[in-house]
């Protein structure tokens, strides 16, 4: 089956209608989303309209309830005064029985406690004059305009023959609450002949009239301006306020509605009709989305379009594309420079590529055992190629598969380094380095020859010193073959002492393993300072404490001697030439966590603080004649056993302090 041919041409954008269709699409979805948001809007002033008017019939319906319903019972009021007039009227002694259901089948407000405050018979001869009231009446009427409101409804009871109202009054010692007195007059053979008053507490009657699903729904309160003309319904702040036709007064009750009703009908309408208006919206979204993204890809496909003609011209890589069958698809500019042959001479080309100097396909197989490895993909593979005029290149590519989206391999693409003038750079390189080893061989020689020289100057010192010495006695005939053994003796352990210190700096200067043994420090250091010569008037100092004397190190016995040996010897040099009265050197171990240190101090001037960094370096000496080995030498052999030597000023003596610090033993 052949493989499906692969189109690498550039991507043709559509013309230029396809532009102004565009356009033109996005100019409808946004007339249709305007529209959408006209009905939504539309929609919502509907139902307020709707609601608005559901609350104002409820309102009406609850006035007219209210009115009616506070007429009814004061009118059964009336009634049951009325009947009290008549047995007052006829000397009847039940009139001062208020609740005998056997004498009066009273109404609710003459029933409930609380309501009735005050009822009396008042004869109309004594309604002229004040003074004749009952008391209740004229505690009430000292008040001039309640005065005024009693006289005007005995006044009505007898000129228009019916009951007459007054108040509502404030309640004489109660804040907020208000009386309201009626009178209900008698008529006898026409002729009046006077009233029945009842004063009602005005909040305790609206209590017992109002039935309590009604009340737990709404809040009434007495009109502050209940004086006023009221003749309908009407909203103020949430509130109706109702006007209540009792005869003689003009009563207004403000009623609030507690839980706001809402009409469910039409917000479910609207819900649902909202709901298809939002799907509209989200479906007008999405295809606004997908112009959107389309006229962005259309625009990245026109960058990218661009950005790879850049990248063509720009990039100094060579770029290849070849089918499975090793063709070559697509080169770039920098590849054609690279080999120095022309694109059309490359691309479609079958059989062996003109820049391949091996053998026909050598170079497509080596490149699919390439791309076979995961590992070798990133790291590329080394290639030689051969220019046009004739010179070979090296190179290395990088090749990554080409694959459809169903995974289906067709090609490769590969990018080529030139590595010719790199290669050339590395093997000068090469020789450098060769160079650079034999020279530090041969500095690493001197390093030896000046650490042995350094090494053996006491030991070969001391054998020079016990053979003239020894050849004097000899000479002059004032030895004895007893004294002559020990100095023998003597000469022997210095000369063996010399060897192991020749192979000690030989196996250190090769790098080889040290013979580390555990050591006890304690001893070790005593050891080291008791042997050191101390000169006159110096003071050699050897603190140790009981928790000391379990410390132990891995360590190689004679190296480390020579490395303290050395640090202790220059404390006493450099503590002689302090300012105070007398040297002074003091050696004890510091711990650290899993470390320890031998810390050697002195009061002489000190290391310079622009010679802390250097001192350690080789042929750096402070001293004159010195070789400026000592210390260099030192730091090699703490740092072979795994420990490092610090310098600081001893902050008792003032002076230098080096300390030496090794692991300790696990």
């Amino acid at each position: 089956m052949p493989a499906p041919a692969v189109d690498f041409t550039l991507l043709e954008l559509e013309p230029a209608s396809s532009s102004a269709w565009n356009r033109r699409a996005m100019i409808w979805l946004g007339g249709m989303l305007l529209l959408v948001a006209v009905s939504i809007a539309g929609l919502a002033l509907f139902l307020r309209s709707v609601e608005a008017e559901d609350a104002n019939r409820r309102r009406v319906a609850d006035a007219q309830w209210l009115d009616q319903t506070l007429r009814f019972h004061f009118r059964r009021l009336e009634g049951d005064l009325m009947a009290r007039a008549r047995q007052s009227q006829q000397g009847s002694e039940a009139a001062n029985s208020q609740a005998d259901p056997a004498v009066l089948k009273a109404g609710q407000l003459w029933r409930t406690a609380g309501v009735i405050l005050f009822h009396a018979w008042m004869p109309a001869a004594r309604q002229a004059d004040v003074a004749h009231w009952p008391a209740e009446m004229r505690d009430a009427a000292r008040d001039p305009e309640a005065a005024q409101a009693l006289r005007a409804m005995l006044a009505t009871t007898d000129a228009l023959q019916r009951p007459a109202y007054a108040g509502p009054l404030p309640q004489n010692g109660a804040r907020g609450r208000h009386t309201l007195w009626v009178a209900v007059p008698q008529f006898d053979q026409g002729r009046f002949v006077g009233d029945h008053v009842a004063a009602v507490q005005f909040e305790q009657a609206l209590a017992s009239i109002i039935p309590p699903w009604f009340a737990q729904d709404h809040d009434i309160q007495l009109h502050p301006e209940w004086g006023a003309n009221t003749s309908s319904p009407r909203s103020d702040d949430g509130a109706t306020s109702v006007p209540i036709h009792l005869p003689g007064i003009q009563l207004s009750l403000d009623v609030r509605a507690l839980v706001p009703q809402v009409a469910l009908a039409p917000r479910l309408f609207f819900g649902v009709a909202l709901l298809c208006l939002l799907a509209m919206v989200a479906a007008l979204y999405a295809l606004w989305r997908d112009t959107a993204r389309r006229q962005r890809a259309e625009a990245q496909l026109q960058t990218q379009r661009v950005l790879r003609q850049a990248m063509e011209q720009a990039v100094m890589l060579g770029l290849r594309a070849w089918d499975t069958q090793g063709r070559l698809l697509y080169v770039n500019q920098a590849f054609c420079r690279l080999v120095g042959w022309q694109a059309e001479d490359l691309l479609h080309t079958t059989g062996l590529m003109p820049y391949w100097p091996g053998e026909p396909g050598g170079e497509v197989a080596q490149l699919k055992a390439h791309l076979a490895d995961a590992t070798a993909q990133q790291i590329g593979v080394e290639m030689q190629w051969r220019h046009r005029d004739g010179h070979l290149l090296d190179v290395i590519v990088h090749a990554a598969p080409l694959s459809l989206p169903d995974g289906t391999v067709v090609g490769w693409m590969d990018s080529a380094l030139d590595l010719t003038e790199r290669k050339r750079i590395e093997r000068r390189a090469a020789r450098q380095q060769e160079m650079l080893e034999a020279s530090g061989r041969l500095i690493a020689v001197g390093e030896v020859a000046s650490t042995l020289a350094h090494e053996l100057n006491q030991p070969l010192g001391a054998l020079s010193s016990f053979a003239n010495g020894l050849l004097n006695r000899v000479q002059q005939q004032s030895i004895t073959l007893d004294e002559v053994r020990p100095v023998v003796e003597r000469m022997a352990r210095i000369a063996d002492k010399a060897g192991r210190v020749i192979q000690r700096v030989n196996a250190f200067a090769r790098r080889q393993d040290m013979n580390r043994q555990p050591l006890a420090l304690v001893p070790f250091v005593g050891r080291v300072v008791g042997q050191l010569p101390v000169p006159e008037g110096l003071r050699l100092q050897w603190h140790v404490t009981d928790e000391d004397d379990a410390l132990s190190v891995p360590a190689d016995a004679l190296l480390l001697e020579h490395a303290l040996h050395n640090v202790v010897l220059n404390a006493t040099e450099w503590a002689r030439k302090t300012t105070e009265e007398s040297p002074r050197v003091e050696v004890r171990l510091r711990h650290a966590e899993g470390m320890v240190g031998i810390q050697v101090a002195d009061n002489g001037p000190g290391v310079p603080e622009e010679q802390v960094h250097t001192i350690f370096d080789a042929f750096a000496s402070g001293k004159d004649g010195g070789m400026g080995m000592g210390l260099s030498i030192c730091r090699s052999i703490i740092e072979a056993h795994r420990g490092r030597i610090d310098v600081a000023r001893s902050d008792e003596l003032h002076g230098a302090q080096f300390t030496l610090w090794l692991p300790l033993n696990p």
